[in-house]
């Protein structure tokens, strides 16, 4: 048992259901929330009350970072529970000293961070292509190396249950579009999916973005079994 676990086994396990609402932006969180299981949705709504997905939290993630490490002094986006959750309640304070009395465990929070800051680069680059086909073919790399699990040689399955509703307001795109360009993925080679599971051929990916792909290429931290989530 590393650091962490020893330390965080002594807090409260909280429960949520999907579609639960964790923290509100605008709220002073009342602890640091660290996702034991299940998927966490972070948004923003328009002024409208349309969705804009930010990103999403997966197991042994610590939220809302920017308050936890005093960048901002209350939750700047809304976080929802993406699937049944259990979540670490631990009080700020607490946390934040064990970091900085526990160097491996700071270390290990730096290189998750730094990972996922690696990562959002790529949903940046995603999110900054022009044409909807280029758009979605590079969300769909960057869930690869996120949220991605090889089950086999050039296959990856991404780890998240997201309809193609999903899909479309983390790209800022229709859910026709959407659907009109992963049909063409799927009959590329590229995509297989049913419902709510993706397949990913990743040497057909890499074909089509014309790049090198590894699925250890960004370091993803993800070892998870699909019934954890």
């Amino acid at each position: 048992m590393n650091h962490l676990e020893t330390f965080i086994k002594h807090y409260h396990v909280r429960r949520f259901e999907k579609g639960e609402i964790i923290v509100t932006q605008g709220e002073v969180p009342g602890c640091v929330y660290l996702l034991k299981k299940g998927v966490i949705k972070t948004y923003n709504l328009t002024s409208q009350g349309e969705e804009k997905p930010i990103a999403f939290n997966i197991m042994g993630d610590a939220f809302p970072e920017a308050w936890i490490f005093d960048k901002a002094k209350y939750a700047i986006y809304f976080y929802e529970a993406f699937t049944d959750c259990e979540i670490y309640c631990i009080p700020k304070n607490e946390y934040v000293a064990f970091l900085k009395g526990n160097p491996e465990a700071l270390y290990a929070e730096y290189d998750r961070l730094v990972g996922k800051y690696m990562n959002d680069q790529l949903r940046v680059n995603a999110l900054e292509q022009s044409k909807a086909a280029e758009k979605v073919l590079n969300t769909i790399h960057f869930l690869c190396l996120r949220f991605g699990r090889e089950v086999k040689e050039h296959q990856v399955q991404i780890l998240l249950p997201l309809t193609q509703q999903d899909l479309a307001n983390f790209m800022g795109l229709t859910r026709e579009t959407t659907g009109i360009e992963l049909k063409k993925l799927q009959r590329k080679g590229i995509l297989s999916y049913k419902k709510q599971n993706y397949i990913v051929h990743t040497d057909k990916l890499d074909d089509l973005l014309d790049e090198e792909y590894e699925i250890g290429g960004v370091k993803t931290g993800i070892d998870i079994d699909i019934a954890e989530l």
